[in-house]
Protein backbone atom coordinates (compact mmCIF):
# COMPACT_ATOMS: atom_id res chain seq x y z
CA UNK A 1 0.00 0.00 0.00
CA UNK A 2 2.88 2.34 0.83
CA UNK A 3 4.30 1.87 -2.68
CA UNK A 4 0.96 2.60 -4.34
CA UNK A 5 0.64 5.90 -2.48
CA UNK A 6 4.25 6.79 -3.30
CA UNK A 7 3.66 5.99 -6.99
CA UNK A 8 0.53 8.19 -7.02
CA UNK A 9 2.39 11.09 -5.37
CA UNK A 10 5.22 10.89 -7.91
CA UNK A 11 3.04 10.49 -11.02
CA UNK A 12 0.18 12.91 -10.17
CA UNK A 13 2.08 16.15 -10.91
CA UNK A 14 2.78 14.91 -14.45
CA UNK A 15 -0.84 14.07 -15.27
CA UNK A 16 -2.83 16.88 -16.83
CA UNK A 17 -6.34 16.57 -15.41
CA UNK A 18 -7.60 19.44 -17.59
CA UNK A 19 -7.52 17.31 -20.75
CA UNK A 20 -11.30 16.81 -20.74
CA UNK A 21 -12.88 17.80 -24.02
CA UNK A 22 -16.35 19.35 -23.93
CA UNK A 23 -17.75 19.90 -27.41
CA UNK A 24 -19.61 23.21 -27.45
CA UNK A 25 -17.55 24.77 -24.66
CA UNK A 26 -17.10 28.49 -25.30
CA UNK A 27 -14.27 30.73 -24.16
CA UNK A 28 -12.89 34.14 -25.01
CA UNK A 29 -9.76 36.15 -24.45
CA UNK A 30 -6.78 37.64 -26.22
CA UNK A 31 -5.15 35.94 -29.19
CA UNK A 32 -1.84 36.45 -30.95
CA UNK A 33 -0.29 34.63 -33.89
CA UNK A 34 2.94 32.90 -34.83
CA UNK A 35 5.28 34.95 -36.96
CA UNK A 36 6.43 33.54 -40.30
CA UNK A 37 9.82 32.72 -38.75
CA UNK A 38 8.20 29.79 -36.88
CA UNK A 39 7.20 28.03 -40.11
CA UNK A 40 8.99 24.70 -40.42
CA UNK A 41 9.58 24.29 -36.70
CA UNK A 42 8.28 21.31 -34.74
CA UNK A 43 5.26 21.97 -32.50
CA UNK A 44 4.67 20.39 -29.09
CA UNK A 45 2.55 17.68 -30.72
CA UNK A 46 5.45 16.75 -32.99
CA UNK A 47 3.89 18.20 -36.15
CA UNK A 48 5.77 20.67 -38.30
CA UNK A 49 4.24 24.17 -38.38
CA UNK A 50 3.21 24.73 -42.00
CA UNK A 51 2.53 28.11 -43.54
CA UNK A 52 -0.92 27.47 -45.05
CA UNK A 53 -2.52 25.34 -42.34
CA UNK A 54 -5.12 26.49 -39.82
CA UNK A 55 -3.59 25.48 -36.49
CA UNK A 56 -3.12 26.98 -33.04
CA UNK A 57 -1.46 26.68 -29.67
CA UNK A 58 -3.51 26.33 -26.48
CA UNK A 59 -2.25 25.82 -22.94
CA UNK A 60 -4.33 22.78 -21.95
CA UNK A 61 -6.71 21.50 -24.66
CA UNK A 62 -5.78 18.08 -26.07
CA UNK A 63 -3.88 17.99 -29.34
CA UNK A 64 -6.32 17.51 -32.20
CA UNK A 65 -9.05 19.63 -30.62
CA UNK A 66 -10.91 21.61 -33.29
CA UNK A 67 -11.78 25.20 -32.40
CA UNK A 68 -13.90 27.76 -34.17
CA UNK A 69 -12.19 31.11 -33.55
CA UNK A 70 -14.02 34.36 -34.32
CA UNK A 71 -12.85 37.95 -34.49
CA UNK A 72 -15.88 39.64 -32.85
CA UNK A 73 -15.10 42.99 -34.53
CA UNK A 74 -15.07 41.72 -38.13
CA UNK A 75 -17.30 38.66 -37.48
CA UNK A 76 -14.82 36.62 -39.53
CA UNK A 77 -14.06 33.14 -38.24
CA UNK A 78 -11.90 30.11 -38.89
CA UNK A 79 -11.65 26.53 -37.65
CA UNK A 80 -8.23 25.55 -36.33
CA UNK A 81 -6.65 22.43 -34.86
CA UNK A 82 -4.72 22.56 -31.58
CA UNK A 83 -1.25 21.16 -32.29
CA UNK A 84 0.98 23.18 -29.97
CA UNK A 85 1.27 24.47 -26.41
CA UNK A 86 1.14 28.13 -25.52
CA UNK A 87 0.83 31.01 -25.51
CA UNK A 88 3.29 31.55 -22.71
CA UNK A 89 1.83 34.89 -21.70
CA UNK A 90 -0.88 34.92 -19.01
CA UNK A 91 -2.93 37.57 -20.81
CA UNK A 92 -3.46 35.41 -23.93
CA UNK A 93 -5.54 32.27 -24.45
CA UNK A 94 -4.47 31.19 -27.95
CA UNK A 95 -1.75 31.60 -30.59
CA UNK A 96 -2.96 31.18 -34.17
CA UNK A 97 -1.04 30.13 -37.24
CA UNK A 98 -0.40 32.99 -39.64
CA UNK A 99 -2.92 31.56 -42.17
CA UNK A 100 -5.67 31.49 -39.53
CA UNK A 101 -4.75 35.00 -38.36
CA UNK A 102 -5.05 36.31 -41.91
CA UNK A 103 -8.44 34.63 -42.33
CA UNK A 104 -9.91 36.57 -39.38
CA UNK A 105 -8.16 39.87 -40.21
CA UNK A 106 -5.90 40.14 -37.18
CA UNK A 107 -2.51 40.58 -38.87
CA UNK A 108 -2.48 44.38 -38.67
CA UNK A 109 -3.48 44.38 -34.98
CA UNK A 110 -1.20 41.57 -33.80
CA UNK A 111 -3.21 40.84 -30.65
CA UNK A 112 -7.02 40.87 -30.62
CA UNK A 113 -9.92 39.69 -28.49
CA UNK A 114 -11.45 36.47 -29.81
CA UNK A 115 -14.42 34.23 -29.13
CA UNK A 116 -13.80 30.50 -29.48
CA UNK A 117 -15.80 27.29 -29.26
CA UNK A 118 -14.71 23.65 -29.20
CA UNK A 119 -16.34 22.17 -32.31
CA UNK A 120 -14.63 18.80 -32.77
CA UNK A 121 -11.66 16.53 -32.36
CA UNK A 122 -9.00 14.91 -34.57
CA UNK A 123 -10.18 16.62 -37.75
CA UNK A 124 -13.86 15.83 -37.28
CA UNK A 125 -16.20 18.77 -36.87
CA UNK A 126 -19.09 17.72 -34.68
CA UNK A 127 -20.93 21.04 -34.44
CA UNK A 128 -20.82 23.91 -36.89
CA UNK A 129 -22.61 27.04 -37.98
CA UNK A 130 -25.72 26.19 -40.01
CA UNK A 131 -24.28 27.59 -43.25
CA UNK A 132 -20.56 26.96 -42.79
CA UNK A 133 -19.96 23.85 -44.89
CA UNK A 134 -21.62 25.24 -47.99
CA UNK A 135 -21.04 28.98 -47.80
CA UNK A 136 -17.76 29.22 -45.91
CA UNK A 137 -15.74 26.20 -47.04
CA UNK A 138 -12.56 28.33 -47.21
CA UNK A 139 -12.69 28.78 -43.44
CA UNK A 140 -11.96 25.10 -42.94
CA UNK A 141 -10.15 24.14 -46.15
CA UNK A 142 -7.46 26.64 -46.97
CA UNK A 143 -5.73 25.06 -49.95
CA UNK A 144 -8.01 23.03 -52.17
CA UNK A 145 -11.64 22.47 -53.05
CA UNK A 146 -10.84 18.84 -53.88
CA UNK A 147 -10.23 17.80 -50.28
CA UNK A 148 -12.70 15.65 -48.32
CA UNK A 149 -15.45 17.21 -46.20
CA UNK A 150 -13.52 16.93 -42.94
CA UNK A 151 -10.59 19.14 -41.96
CA UNK A 152 -7.42 18.35 -43.97
CA UNK A 153 -5.15 17.61 -41.02
CA UNK A 154 -3.34 14.39 -40.28
CA UNK A 155 -4.59 12.43 -37.29
CA UNK A 156 -2.15 12.43 -34.39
Amino acid sequence: MKYIILFFLIITPFVNFSQNLQIGQIFSGKASYYGAEFTGRRTSSGEILKLGEFTCAHKTLPFGTMLEVENPVTKKWVIVKVNDRGPFTKSRVIDLSIAAAKKIDMISKGIISINAMIVGYKGDIIIHRPDDLTNNIDNIMPDSINKPANIPFKND
